[in-house]
């Protein structure tokens, strides 16, 4: 057979052998993305037990200052079995979970992490020009017409804010924008980067502050309190303020601190209303405590997977629990036994419960 005719030999696959090596790479391919979801889980998981670590720190500083750990009052109902609860505004439940689940993961926010507080009044003069006609307010008109009611059924309809864990933990007075240094220069008129003074005369902020009531005092006589308070508060929280550096969703700087959460405004919700406006102005958004639709700001602690801390303590506050609700964003107060449900509930709620990350007082 002559060089021309010759057949050459060629090395090739087989289909099946194709088959084979595509199946092969496949799995292992499938294999690196469990690998990567799992590091991904892990690491959320250690950012929840790092910040977490991080608020024990401070409540620890706070124990030792006070003697107690911070006495959240109730923000809502306690109760896991209740129905009737929404928050349209900071609602991170997963969509698919009924109305039991989702009743019982409000009812562990009863003692709640933020702390949410009226914002200046320069951006509720912007509020009021562009949104009043959809129904939202600023919050220091509102202030100027219900806060300082003083029956306790009016009480109980007009809590407008929220003094969480943070609001303990962090310098009350100098987070909220008190500007009472200079007595000729009054926190209400020119000073439009603070609230209205009235806030500092509410009744809620009477009932969550240690200061004497000035609900009646004069505006000179609460300038005096409040800078007394700013004092004593800034000398106890600036001795663990670096533990929340870089934590807080919608903080700020404080004595040099930057607890600004970084990317934090992944996790920011609006409603009927410009967010580009808003973020301009701290970040505030929307409440609809009290029965109107207003604009606060907020600071609050997340976890790795988006959702806030939750904490828990009884009187007389001699120990606490801290806790999040995991990647399944599922929870149950800690406040109900287990062994005190049917056999259906405990079945459910230990599902529920199972991915919790959780940390007591120490």
């Amino acid at each position: 057979m002559t060089k021309n005719h010759a057949y050459k030999n060629h090395a090739a696959f087989t289909l099946i052998e194709m088959m084979v090596v595509v199946t092969i790479i496949g799995i292992l391919i499938a294999g690196v993305f469990r690998l990567m979801g799992a590091a991904g889980e892990n690491n959320k998981k250690a950012v929840t037990i790092a910040r977490m670590q991080r608020l024990q720190n401070a409540l620890s500083g706070f124990y030792a200052e006070y003697g107690t750990y911070p006495p959240v009052g109730l923000y809502g109902s306690p109760d896991p079995f209740g129905t009737g609860r929404t928050d349209d505004f900071e609602d991170t439940l997963p969509s698919t979970l009924d109305v039991q689940g989702r009743s019982a993961c409000w009812a562990a926010k009863a003692q709640p992490m933020a702390f949410e507080f009226p914002n200046g009044q320069d951006l509720d003069t912007f509020v009021n020009m562009q949104y009043q006609s959809i129904g939202v307010i600023g919050i220091n008109q509102v202030l100027g017409q219900n806060a300082a009611d003083s029956t306790e059924q009016d009480w109980k309809k007009i809590k407008m804010f929220k003094f969480g864990l943070l609001s303990y933990l962090l310098p009350r007075v100098t987070v909220v924008g008190f500007l009472g240094d200079n007595e000729s220069t009054w926190p209400d008129g020119d000073q439009a980067s603070v609230p209205k003074l009235n806030f500092y005369k509410s009744r809620q902020w009477t009932r969550n502050n240690p200061a004497p009531n000035v609900q009646n005092a004069d505006d000179r006589e609460v300038i005096k309190v409040l800078r007394s308070q700013r004092q004593k508060e800034n000398s106890a929280c600036a001795r663990w303020m670096p533990n929340f550096e870089r934590i807080i969703d919608r903080g700020d700087v404080f004595f040099g601190i930057d607890t600004r959460q970084i990317n934090a405004d992944q996790m920011f919700r609006l409603s009927n209303v410009d967010k580009d406006h808003c973020a301009a102005n701290g970040k505030p958004y929307f409440s609809t405590e009290g029965g109107s639709k207003s604009l606060l700001k907020c600071m609050t602690v997340r976890d790795g997977w988006g959702s806030e801390i939750y904490y828990y303590s009884a009187p007389p506050y001699q120990s606490y629990r801290l806790w999040s609700s995991g990647p399944d964003k599922i929870t149950f107060p800690p406040w109900i036994s287990l062994q005190s449900l049917t056999g259906d509930q405990r079945k459910t709620v230990s599902l529920w419960i199972k991915d919790d990350v959780v940390r007591f007082d120490r």
